[in-house]
């Protein structure tokens, strides 16, 4: 009998080997998925992610062609009914043929997930759990397909069919934002969409709720496809076996039900970040008084958001880990008395994009999060992804049970003010759950209001900053009244004009950071990874007009590093010199990096900054080094201009006053999108300043760098993207044809031997 299978399954598997029509979707397939993602996801120019999942999201589409070509009906020897096997099992041993088939295809991935890897970190976690959910994906529309193709005689009709219900589950999700449908509607819609099941793989999540289902509709058809070609065959079904079948439907019904109830999720990202932490459930296990969380989202914001399938999941997740903590989900949309509730906690309604009947709409909906503990509360105004949930939960949950405000106090030393230059710092930390005390150096009582307060201080520039203000933000350190980020340096720039770079007149900051071990040397740090502006040059209307691209070396792109999970973006960084023991570099430049010597004999322009001018030097002349272009200074701290010591105090240092400029930010952003990594930089330095290391481990968890950083020499770079097109479009392509000739050959003397 083992026989007979094995000969059944070997006999399907042939007329797929020793066929051209296998080969030709396989090279489809693999240039689909290919030039889907590399050419029109704009992966070389500008818009590259090692996030694969616009990669596996091209799988459906090209399955609409390829599952319903691989269950082509074929013509079959007319001994096949004759073999001694049930009709189900060679339903079976068919739909396993067919899946090792697609299997086969979807291992035909994995080169270009490699190849992604050439130029940033790909996440093996996604790219694990993607290909399982892309398995099971797989399965479920095999055997509709093959279900399909029993009902129909036709073989063309059967294809057409298959592939325009494909196209439906494949855009299954998309109805609800076009169509207005209920909550059932809905529901099943989401049943119904890969999209929706997709989307927790694509984060590295093994969700069981979509494993059940998919595993469900798989073993749903091939029992409705049993039943159908056994009623072709003639057979006539006695109550009994009506009764057998119906049984077995409600009990696979009935799987999928409970699949869909009863669940769990496994996270294998890298980071996990959808993994309750040790810290999470340490600080979980400090409740001592009734906690209660209220998630208030709107329904019509599921119909858009799957994302939102997480947060709720997540908040499970976290409510279990104490028996004081209530969970609740409520719906703002039906009920005027909770949309005032949300008001008074000053959570609005945010608009959210719809398209329908061919127009855009904006719909008015609720996602946030209340935290109730002790008569206090925090609130989460506005969430969508669970990426940031755990940080965002444990920040305000912490501050319930100790009820200490997390503070933190500004001071711009600089020309700039906080409502136009610095304009995202303080909306920025307050979202990070900080509350923001600016201290102004033009208010006469500076230093009285600076003595009276506590908390970690955030100093951005230091050029306006008078020896006695200088003077009383140095006792405030040595004092213990909370240690310090300075953002500082002895140059400034002509942002809004030549960019000229100046010395500074006022560097009392710079002497007393060089009195504790961090000098400031005469060099501005200059990195062939750096950012890419876009510069004008001449009237718009002239003839010498020029737009061009250009890298600008001397605003350094940081690599992920040790203390930076993304990376960071620097301007005209000057490079710092540790000498002191309590001092250590933070932040380091590549090791083509190099610098460029400011001339103090001309202090109104003391390097060359046109990037016109930069971008045609020979750099292959410069020193090449690693530069310091942050630093930390820890333990005991001497006064420079106080007679005052400190035995514990930390300052971290960043040799550039624009790091959070607004203007600057804003150049480095892509597609309107922006560039938030300095912001998030600056969070997690201060909450290590305010003593929550735990947190700001936290905060680095939520952070994932997908940028393409491996490769920063454009050579390189363009060496790796030829190698991409060779292997993709040609080597893997080749590869497939010469398995068919293979093939070919080894059909061939089969053919004369048996002759």
């Amino acid at each position: 009998m083992k026989k007979n299978y094995s000969a059944i399954l070997k006999f399907h598997l042939s007329s797929y080997f020793n066929g051209p029509l296998f080969y030709i979707i396989a090279i489809l397939f693999e240039l689909f998925t290919a030039v889907y993602f590399f050419i029109m996801q704009r992966f070389f120019i500008g818009a590259g992610t090692t996030n694969l999942v616009s990669f596996f999201t091209a799988v459906p589409y090209v399955s609409i062609l390829v599952i319903p070509a691989l269950c082509y009906k074929r013509s079959q020897s007319v001994y096949y009914d004759f073999i001694p096997i049930e009709n189900h099992k060679k339903i079976l041993l068919h739909f396993l043929s067919v899946f090792i088939i697609y299997s086969v295809l979807i291992l035909f991935l994995l080169p270009a997930c490699f190849l992604v890897n050439l130029f940033g970190s790909v996440d093996a976690g996604q790219i694990f759990t993607s290909i399982i959910m892309l398995l099971f994906y797989g399965a479920s529309l095999i055997s509709l397909c093959l279900f399909i193709s029993s009902l129909l005689q036709s073989a063309i009709s059967a294809f057409i069919v298959s592939a325009i219900i494909l196209s439906i589950i494949n855009s299954a999700h998309l109805i609800t934002s076009y169509v207005n449908v209920n909550s059932f509607f809905s529901g099943f819609v989401k049943l119904l969409s890969f999209a929706w099941h997709f989307d927790a793989a694509s984060k590295g999540i093994i969700d069981t709720r979509d494993i059940f289902y998919l595993s469900g509709l798989t073993v749903l058809f091939i029992v409705l496809n049993d039943y159908v070609c056994l009623i072709k065959k003639g057979k006539i079904y006695t109550t009994k076996l009506k009764i057998n079948y119906i049984l077995k439907f409600i009990l696979i019904l009935l799987v999928i039900s409970n699949g869909l109830r009863w669940y769990t999720r496994i996270d294998f990202s890298k980071n996990k970040t959808y993994s309750l932490s040790k810290y999470t459930k340490q600080l979980c296990s400090k409740i001592d008084e009734p906690l209660k969380i209220t998630y208030y989202r709107s329904s019509s914001l599921t119909k858009l958001y799957p994302t939102v399938r997480d947060i709720s999941d997540f908040l499970i997740s976290y409510s279990s880990q104490n028996h004081n903590i209530s969970f609740l989900i409520k719906d703002p949309d039906s009920d005027t008395s909770i949309q005032n509730l949300l008001q008074n906690y000053g959570i609005t309604g945010r608009q959210f994009r719809s398209i329908k009947n061919n127009s855009t709409e904006f719909i008015n909906a609720y996602s946030a999060i209340v935290l109730e503990y002790e008569g206090r509360w925090e609130t989460i105004p506005i969430i969508l992804t669970a990426d940031t949930l755990e940080y965002d939960l444990d920040g305000r949950l912490g501050y319930l049970i100790a009820n200490k405000q997390r503070v933190v106090n500004i001071i711009i030393g600089n020309e700039m003010t906080l409502d136009e230059d610095y304009s995202y710092v303080i909306p920025w930390l307050n979202s990070q759950g900080f509350l923001c005390y600016p201290i102004s150096i033009s208010d006469p009582y500076f230093e009285n209001l600076l003595e009276n307060t506590e908390g970690p201080l955030l100093v951005i520039g230091d050029n306006s900053i008078r020896i006695e203000q200088a003077i009383a933000i140095e006792k405030y350190i040595l004092c213990n009244r909370g240690n310090a980020l300075f953002m500082i340096s002895p140059y400034s720039a002509d942002l809004k004009n030549s960019w000229n770079i100046t010395q500074n007149k006022n560097t009392d900051l710079v002497e007393i950071i060089e009195n504790w071990g961090v000098q400031f040397t005469n060099k501005i740090a200059a990195d062939i990874s750096c950012a890419r502006i876009t510069m004008y040059s001449g009237h718009e209307t002239s003839s010498d007009y020029i737009q061009q691209n250009i890298n600008f070396p001397q605003w350094i792109s940081i690599l992920p590093q040790t203390n930076t999970n993304l990376g960071v973006t620097l301007f005209w960084p000057v490079q710092l010199s540790i000498q002191s023991e309590n001092a250590r570099p933070y932040l380091l430049t590549t090791d083509y990096s190099w610098y460029y010597e400011a001339d103090r004999k001309h202090p109104e322009k003391v390097i060359e900054s046109n990037p016109f001018i930069i971008e045609q030097e020979d750099k292959s002349l410069k020193e090449k080094l690693v530069q310091t272009v942050a630093a930390e200074i820890k333990g005991s701290l001497q006064g420079y201009y106080n007679e005052l010591s400190s035995e514990n105090s930390t300052v971290l240092v960043i040799p550039d006053q624009y790091f959070v400029n607004s203007l600057m930010n804003g150049y480095i952003g892509q597609d309107y999108e922006g560039d938030y990594r300095n912001f998030d930089f600056m969070t997690n330095v201060l909450l290590k300043l305010n003593g929550e290391e735990q947190l700001a481990l936290l905060h680095s968890k939520k952070l994932s760098d997908t940028s393409l950083n491996k490769l920063t020499d454009a050579k390189d770079f363009n060496s790796a993207k030829n190698l991409v097109y060779i292997i993709l479009f040609a080597v893997l392509p080749l590869l497939i044809i010469s398995i068919r000739v293979v093939f070919y050959i080894l059909q061939k003397r089969k053919l004369s031997y048996v002759k």
